[in-house]
């Protein structure tokens, strides 16, 4: 577990969103038939509100043919959240990380959506707009055969 992750259950005014969210998932994987690692996602676009699936698409360049649907906020938390007897003190900090990371994008993240798009190799992007600025949120990938 990083130190800065460790370090921001204490207030840090100073700290943007986007720092925390980036310090918060840099030891995450999200686990499918692969373990792939979660980032912070800074949307480079500027519109109201989260984009609708379609305009997320556009943004990113992905053909309208591709395969979308959506989670809600409990279905892609829940593998992050599941805590197992062998946990160790590793594991019990990558789930303290996750609990922390659920709890900071609903208290400082609007109108989330979670977009899967694909099939086999799915992209998996969580958004909501912030107080202020573009949409922001984080992105992994999950493997399905």
């Amino acid at each position: 577990m990083t130190e800065t992750a460790i370090n921001l259950s204490q207030e840090a005014p100073n700290i943007s969103l986007g720092e925390k969210i980036t310090a918060l998932v840099a030891d995450l994987y999200y686990s499918s038939e692969s373990d792939e690692k979660i980032e912070f996602f800074d949307a480079p676009f500027a519109i109201e509100g989260t984009p609708d699936v379609a305009s997320l698409k556009m943004f990113l360049g992905i053909p309208p043919e591709v395969t979308t649907s959506e989670w809600d906020l409990a279905t892609f938390f829940k593998p992050l959240l599941k805590k197992e007897d062998w946990f160790g003190e590793e594991e019990l900090g990558w789930l303290k990380a996750a609990e922390d990371l659920q709890a900071l994008l609903i208290a400082n993240l609007t109108d989330i959506k979670i977009y899967r798009i694909g099939n086999i190799e799915i992209e998996v992007y969580l958004l909501g707009k912030p107080t202020e600025g573009n949409c922001m949120g984080i992105k992994t990938k999950v493997i399905e055969t």
